[in-house]
């Protein structure tokens, strides 16, 4: 079972969060020369960047040696207020923003090509640079990242992954292209690795913070239900470390 991690709020999960990255991108550069990293998008991962760039923590972290990967994105361009990228943008790789420390070096950007219009193709793409950057692949061709991190939807997807959607299953391909969801914002279509790159990783965190998460964060750890009905039950793995505020962890029972 993973480690279940509670705050006070969002910020101080933030913080531990930008904690364990550091301690994981230090372990794995000492070990094989570089740090694997495969963020999220959505409201998650800005706290994390702005921790990440606080002077206390920014000399701390192997920058020049870290290579991000994005768990999906969205089919628009790189400067689109919808793409993923936009806080890797906006926040990590900012040059000059107020209360922000300068990065001693940059970390490399691996994007998913959003405006390719064969987007099987796009998808298809990203799993072969990543097999072919990342420093180990399982036998079935997955590969081996140091850290992935998860936001958690109110429906409980995770990365592009919904509910009863064919990613979920354990047999579906590693990456896809996914049609526009119906349900949550934004409608657009996503190129997304499947939950498979979840069980293979050496770590994952996942994240759930706010009221609106509640139930669904009670319903990942309380239930037993199926991932299909919420992908995100997927990360409930032994090197997995959940970090919950709370106001995310209220309906939690007693673990």
């Amino acid at each position: 079972m993973p480690r279940i991690l509670q705050f006070l709020d969002a910020e101080a999960a933030a913080a531990a969060l930008a904690d364990i990255v550091i301690e994981h991108a230090t372990a794995a550069v000492a070990a094989r020369g570089r740090f694997d990293f495969c963020t999220t998008g959505g409201s998650t991962p800005g706290a994390l960047y702005r921790a990440l760039r606080e002077p206390s923590r920014v000399g701390h972290m192997p920058w020049g040696a870290t290579h991000l990967w994005l768990g999906d994105d969205r089919r628009v361009p790189r400067t689109s207020a919808d793409s993923n990228l936009v806080a890797v943008d906006a926040i990590l790789l900012a040059t000059s923003s107020a209360g922000l420390a300068l990065l001693p070096a940059t970390p490399i950007v691996h994007s998913w090509a959003t405006e390719n219009p064969d987007a099987r193709a796009a998808a298809r793409s990203y799993l072969t640079e990543a097999q072919g950057e990342v420093t180990d692949c399982t036998a079935g061709g997955a590969p081996i990242f140091d850290l992935v991190l998860i936001g958690v939807g109110t429906d409980g997807h995770c990365l592009s992954v919904f509910p009863h959607s064919p990613l979920a299953d354990s047999a579906a391909p590693l990456t896809a292209a996914v049609d526009a969801p119906t349900h949550i914002t934004p409608h657009l279509p996503r190129l997304s690795f499947s939950l498979g790159i979840l069980a293979p990783a050496r770590a994952v965190c996942a994240v759930a913070t706010g009221a609106a998460k509640a139930a669904v964060v009670a319903k990942i750890f309380n239930a037993d239900g199926a991932v299909a009905e919420a992908p995100a039950r997927a990360a409930l793995l032994d090197q997995a470390t959940w970090l919950l505020d709370a106001a995310a962890a209220a309906g939690l029972t007693a673990r």
